[in-house]
């Protein structure tokens, strides 16, 4: 990721959410690339005082990696890429915890990203997350909403002190639960080739290891340091969180379908009113088997971005889904994700995505069909989007079927569960059909189970990613001569032609556009050599290796251009959003702001709005071409 444009990226993004000071010292990490405290302040001109009050605000955050040396002493700093991009993808991260768990471990999360990591202790104390200040929440107070969650909590009038910590500690279970936080380890704050070379050395140190030599000594070298990595880095926080195979705070839908189901309490949570048909989908610490001990109060916990790819990577599939099923399909391949996501703990093992053909298969956790079927809404038509199931009676000697039972010939208590894991499996098969496969079918002990196949899918992606690019630059001609190029390989114009029924002249343009453009190559094979050019065949190729690594460049290149467009044109209305950003205004620039002035704020907002959600929509495209 260590490139011209991924840097200034990442550069503006800590300038935008952090200030100048943070900028500065990042930059000057990103251009040294690890420096020492000297060194850093001589290259910086920051005073001491500067350098460490940043150092160590960069650090809380985790933008910046530190190491002691054991040899000089010395401690050296290098910056995180990584964690500094991450900040762009913060807003669709709020969306999904919002919208998986409500609106109060939003709130929750944002306060943690915020900190960057935090003690729960600490957390309890910030009075945002408190349910009675409803300002953490963008939303005026009522004094309905405080009696309401006094009675959800199980507290009264006299209870607003016991009231927070009964709401804060399930929803850090929750999120704990779901993977989304995990638990600070000191071996997070370095890097990961300073881990590496740690445990490497203490390997090698050790009595046993000594004795070895040649690849036997590399082999345990090797397998001691990924294993002693997983243990320093592990922060996982899911164990004794997981009930019945789901984690706390899971969506569950109890049989009858109604919010009056036994186990069902009042939602703990500071919604509106309006909101209130959401609780047969809300969550409640019955689902835990009533478990309500709260957290260590010195646990520190951090936002683990990795379990949220996973999650944000399940989204893409299910859109994907969604292009050629029905509502109802989709549905079921979202329950099928959730309980894949569960056990699922990153996108990928290795830090960069193989090359194409190199890539091998990767499925995921294999989930029974009757754990699928329990996860489907009882409510759910299946029967409507597909054939219905027929079942073939055996016929009598005389050529007659033997009455049925039941009414009407049909016997509906014995055959309703039957029916609908057949149902459930026949959604799951549809998906399972070309051109995406987005499901496998397997047989473990005798049980049906479905997976995923996450590098085909994630292939599929990026192919898909690009093939849209494609042909919103070139048109449909050249978008058929790249699918042609990508199935046959290597072909000469005249196979190209017979292949893609093109005209010669056309066939030609396309190509020679989509050369200019990088998309596609040329390959000179001599025949002898002389190296004639009659006596050569030209071989045209598409790599998609080389064109992902192109387009992810363009597209760090298109986020830093907007985003300086973004603060051009603050700077250029700084005045006036000074003025609107006033708290006597804010909230009343109706009463203050003149009808000009509206007009202004509004045609900024409009601006605003654009530049970041062409942000957004870049860095989706980044994430399939990186992340997942």
């Amino acid at each position: 990721m260590i490139s011209q444009y991924a840097a200034e990226l990442c550069a503006l993004l800590v300038e935008d959410n952090f200030g100048e000071l943070f900028a500065r010292i990042f930059s000057t990490l990103q251009r040294y690339d690890r420096l020492s405290f000297p060194r850093l302040k001589f290259y910086s001109r920051l005073s001491d005082r500067q350098l460490r009050h940043g150092l160590a605000a960069m650090i809380q955050h985790h933008l910046v990696y530190h190491y002691t040396s054991l040899d000089d002493g010395a401690t050296y700093y290098e910056p995180n890429l990584q964690a500094a991009y991450y900040l762009v993808r913060s807003g669709k991260i709020l969306e999904l915890i919002q919208d998986r768990l409500g609106k109060y471990a939003a709130t929750l999360m944002s306060t943690i990203m915020f900190l960057g990591h935090a003690q729960v202790s600490y957390l309890e104390t910030l009075p945002e997350l408190q349910p009675e200040f409803p300002k953490a929440n963008g939303v005026k107070g009522e004094s309905e909403t405080g009696e309401s969650e006094d009675q959800a909590n199980g507290h009264g009038d006299d209870g607003h002190t016991f009231e927070q910590p009964a709401l804060l500690h399930p929803t850090l279970k929750a999120l704990a639960s779901h993977g989304y936080l995990i638990r600070v380890r000191d071996a997070q704050f370095q890097s990961y080739a300073d881990n590496a070379l740690d445990a490497e050395r203490a390997l090698k140190s050790r009595p046993d290891v000594k004795q070895l030599k040649g690849k036997k000594l590399d082999e345990t070298v090797l397998d001691g340091t990924l294993a002693l990595l997983k243990e320093k880095l592990d922060g996982d926080l899911t164990r004794g969180l997981m009930f019945n195979g789901l984690p706390r705070g899971a969506k569950r839908r109890h049989a009858n379908g109604s919010a009056d189901a036994p186990n069902k309490k009042a939602r703990v949570d500071y919604d509106d009113d309006e909101d209130e048909d959401e609780d047969e989908d809300e969550w409640s610490d019955d689902d835990m088997g009533g478990d309500t001990s709260p957290m260590e109060s010195g646990l520190v916990v951090r936002v683990n971005y990795e379990k949220l790819d996973v999650a944000l990577r399940n989204r893409r599939f299910l859109d994907l889904a969604e292009l050629n099923s029905s509502p109802a399909t989709a549905q079921v391949y979202d329950c099928l994700l959730r309980r894949i996501e569960y056990q699922t703990k990153q996108c990928r093992d290795s830090a960069e995505i193989p090359r194409e053909g190199e890539e091998g298969e990767q499925y995921s956790a294999a989930i029974a069909l009757s754990a699928v079927t329990d996860e489907v809404d009882p409510l759910l038509d299946l029967a409507g989007s597909i054939g219905p199931m027929e079942v073939s009676q055996p016929v009598n000697r005389r050529g007659k079927r033997p009455l049925e039972d039941g009414v009407n010939g049909t016997d509906h208590e014995a055959s309703e569960k039957p029916s609908r894991i057949y149902e459930v499996d026949q959604h799951l098969s549809l998906l399972s059909q070309p051109p995406y496969n987005l499901t496998s079918k397997r047989m473990l002990s005798g049980l049906i189970t479905w997976t995923v196949e996450f590098r085909h899918l994630a292939r599929k992606l990026r192919h898909l990613e690009l093939e849209r690019v494609i042909e919103a630059r070139y048109g449909d001609v050249a978008l058929r001569v790249i699918r042609v190029l990508h199935a046959k390989g290597k072909l000469d114009e005249k196979r190209l032609q017979e292949i893609s029924l093109l005209p010669f002249k056309d066939l030609r343009q396309v190509l020679a556009s989509m050369q200019a453009g990088g998309f596609v190559d040329l390959q000179e094979v001599p025949r002898d050599a002389q190296r004639q050019p009659s006596r050569t065949i030209y071989l045209w190729f598409y790599d998609p290796d080389r064109i992902r690594s192109s387009m992810l460049e363009d597209t760090y290149k298109a986020m830093s251009r907007c985003l300086q467009r973004q603060r051009f044109e603050r700077n250029r209305l700084k005045e006036f959003l000074e003025k609107t950003e006033r708290s006597d205004v804010k909230g009343n620039e109706e009463r203050y702001l003149s009808q000009a002035e509206l007009t202004l704020l509004e045609q900024w907002k409009a601006k605003e709005a654009l530049l970041l959600g062409e942000v957004a929509r870049l860095d989706d495209m980044v994430a399939v071409m990186r992340d997942y």
